[in-house]
């Protein structure tokens, strides 16, 4: 086969083309790294507030920078738009804006209320952004979260999602991304999103934002929120305690799983949901006269799936009381019954979702007590 004497020069091309690197990149430098972002509503009609906290840099190069050192840049601006805004703090900043590092959004509740529509909307047509971003609401406003002075973490936006990762483990949130919210809102325009409270210092993550049709319409409480995270298969810790015979028994969740199904009989739509965990006992606390009782291992575990199954229930009522579907149970009966759901999907969360009844059972299993056998009680000496 005879070659092109021009071929060691294509070598060349293909080699320097391949060293260049991408033609589009920009330095560090140039680039506004954005790490939270909150909104609220402006006292000015029709506008909107953008409060962004930005890393500075220099200040995580420095090995001698103490931690009470400012390492972090919050900038605020107004306009009626996201991309409006984000422009304008480019021109302050001269760096372009980078929401690839984001770490979470923060709705101000007032703003929820409205809409979130138009923010999300933003973020969702941006390439760059990370979908495992969290979406918060704030109890009262947003910019004052990323305004708290925490000696632990200065930046306020890392600090907000190491809270949410290690509340997984308490069943007092539903941690779900970016991504999963989007899911949920794009199908029926509801969806919860965890709830988030601030002082000057302090940050609390409890409970969620109910959604109906992209508007915050109400908080749900942590046991509702606990309800929330098993009907979205979302448990992976946590631990609930329950009394018997004046014992506190505190049980710590390992696995868990949640079956959902419907069942269309005589025109009447029941969802089936059976919840399964396995876990442990890692207290029995108890006040009163000293002695030993046994471990009523039956007994404890009818008390947890009691007391779940009263939760899911009061949840749904509530659910079915603001006609709002955040769970998705519209989308099991579009792919069981497609007969069903076309014949009501047009009034499903006015008419037909309020009309569904349930059967709601647990089966909480009790696999370890822990290495004692029996629980002793010491007499307390006066």
């Amino acid at each position: 086969m005879r070659r092109s004497r021009f071929y060691p020069l294509w070598i060349l091309i293909i080699a320097s083309f391949a060293a260049s690197g991408c033609w589009d990149a920009k330095d560090i430098d140039r680039r506004t790294f954005v790490m939270g972002v909150a909104f609220d509503l402006s006292d000015t009609e029709d506008q909107l507030v953008m409060t962004i906290e930005v890393p500075v840099l220099t200040s995580f190069a420095t090995q001698t920078h103490r931690i009470a050192d400012t390492r972090a840049f919050v900038a605020a601006t107004t306009g009626t738009s996201v991309a409006q805004m984000a422009a304008r703090i480019e021109t302050r900043t001269w760096r372009e804006m980078f929401f690839g590092h984001t770490q979470c959004i923060i709705l101000g509740e007032d703003l929820a209320r409205e809409s979130i529509l138009p923010i999300i909307d933003f973020f969702d047509r941006n390439p760059r952004i990370d979908r495992r971003l969290a979406l918060f609401v704030a109890q009262g406003k947003a910019d004052e979260v990323l305004h708290i002075k925490n000696p632990l973490q200065p930046l306020v936006s890392v600090h907000l999602n190491q809270i949410l990762n290690t509340l997984t483990n308490t069943t007092r949130v539903v941690k779900r991304n970016f991504q999963d919210n989007l899911r949920d809102l794009e199908s029926n325009g509801d969806t919860v999103l965890p709830r988030v409270r601030s002082t000057d210092t302090e940050l609390t993550i409890a409970g969620g934002a109910l959604i109906k049709d992209y508007k915050f319409i109400a908080w749900l409480g942590e046991n509702e929120t606990r309800a929330v995270a098993f009907l979205y298969n979302r448990i992976s810790g946590g631990v609930l305690t329950v009394n018997l015979e004046d014992i506190l028994y505190t049980y710590a969740i390992r696995s868990a799983s949640t079956d959902i199904k419907p069942v269309l009989k005589d025109g009447q739509l029941t969802f089936r949901i059976n919840v399964k965990t396995e876990g442990e006992i890692i207290e029995a606390f108890y006040r009163g006269p000293g002695g030993a009782i046994e471990f009523d291992i039956p007994g404890i575990q009818s008390k947890l799936n009691q007391e779940i199954t009263d939760e899911i229930l009061h949840l749904l009522t509530k659910l079915q009381d603001l006609r709002t579907d955040p769970i998705g149970f519209d989308r099991l009966v579009y792919r069981h019954y497609p007969k069903f759901w076309n014949q009501h999907k047009e009034n499903w969360k006015e008419q037909a979702w309020p009309q569904a009844k349930f059967e709601v059972t647990a089966d909480f299993n009790i696999r370890r007590t822990g290495i004692l056998k029996e629980v002793t009680i010491y007499e307390r000496q006066g």
